[in-house]
Parts: structure tokens; sequence; C-alpha cells
């Protein structure tokens, strides 16, 4: 069998995968399969794989096996990628926070998009009106942390003031709680929190804009 035979007979097999990437990905071990395909096509080969995943990045990101295929293409740091699945699972990521698996590709996205990207999808969290929610929800109360870790500027200050104004209810929820034990080991110290040392920040006008 010579190397074009064998080349034609690999893309076959993955323009196979390709075209059943829902069953493959959301298998225990065609996950797997699925993130070493990745890493070996080539070209077009793997534009149409890498398209077909993102087309489907809704249903697997509350998979638990497919989440981890959306992560891989994260790990990639490919910014062409990287951008295409963002905008996929873009006016979802509340969603996606709320569920146990949806919320580790929501972090993953916060932690490997860089900045910019960051600061939209902690934007899209923050405009949403039961963004409080996060603060007291199993998992969203991670995406919250995470959240708190990238972001900077107005973004940052947002979050902060978002934190502050739900803090009394915070208090006596244990997803909430684990939220201000993130306060308290950074030090970031507020008047609604009974603390002595005070920094003040301007309240949520950002949120507004």
């Amino acid at each position: 069998m010579n190397s074009l035979t064998v080349d034609f007979l690999c893309q076959y097999l993955l323009n196979q995968i390709a075209d059943n990437c829902l069953g493959v990905a959301t298998d225990k071990s065609g996950c797997c399969v699925l993130q070493q395909c990745v890493e070996y096509a080539k070209g077009e080969t793997r534009e149409y794989l890498v398209g077909e995943i993102i087309a489907n990045a809704l249903l697997l990101a509350e998979d638990c096996y497919g989440n981890y295929v959306l992560q891989h293409l994260l790990d990639l740091r490919v910014p062409e990628i990287t951008n295409k699945l963002l905008r996929q699972l873009g006016g979802s990521y509340m969603a996606l926070s709320c569920n146990k698996y949806g919320s580790n590709v929501v972090e993953k996205c916060l932690m490997e998009s860089g900045e910019q990207n960051a600061a939209q999808i902690i934007m899209e969290l923050l405009n949403n009106q039961t963004a409080s929610m996060l603060l007291l929800d199993p998992f969203g109360n991670y995406v919250i942390q995470s959240a708190l870790k990238v972001s900077k500027g107005d973004v940052h200050v947002a979050l902060l003031n978002l934190v502050w104004k739900n803090s009394p209810m915070m208090r006596s929820n244990i997803y909430g709680k684990k939220v201000l034990a993130w306060f308290e080991k950074k030090k970031f110290l507020h008047p609604d929190m009974h603390c002595k040392n005070v920094r003040r920040y301007p309240h949520e006008d950002f949120l507004q804009q």
C-alpha cells in the first residue's frame, strides 16, 4: 500500500468522522479519538472537521464528553478557530454557565480566548437580567470566579459591583460563600461586607452603557 493510498484512506476516515462528529464527540472513547483527529488532520480536511464540531458546539458544550472536545479546540489557541467557536456560543453563555458541563466550557473560553474576548463574554453575562443568579448557582459561581480572575478595568469593576450588590444574600448561600471566599483571599473589601478597610469603586453605571 503506497503513501497516496494511505493518505486517501486517512482523509476518507477523517471525513466520515466529521460527518458523524456529534455521535463521535458524545461517546466516551469517541471524544478522545476526535481530539486526536483534530491534531492529525491538515488543510481542508481539518477545516471541515473543526467546522462540524463548531456547528454542534451548543449540544457538545452540555455533554459530559463533548465538552472536552470544545475545550481541546480552545487549547489549540488558534485565533480563527477560537473566534468561530465563541461566535457560535454567543447568546448562550448564561445558560451554559448554569450547566455542569457547559460551565467548564465557559470557564475555558474566559481563560484561553484573550482579554478582549473574555470581556465580551463577561458583559453578555452581566447584561442578562438574571446575572445575579450566577453567584448562587452550583456551577455559575465558578464561572464568576474565573471571570474575576481574567477581567480588567471597567469590566472587572462591573463584576465587583455585582458581587457587592448581592453580598447579603450570598452570605447565606453555600455557593455564594465560595465567591465571597475569593474576595477574602484577594483582599477586595467593601463597606457592604462590614470591613474596616474600605476600597471604593463606581456603581454599576458601566452595565447601563
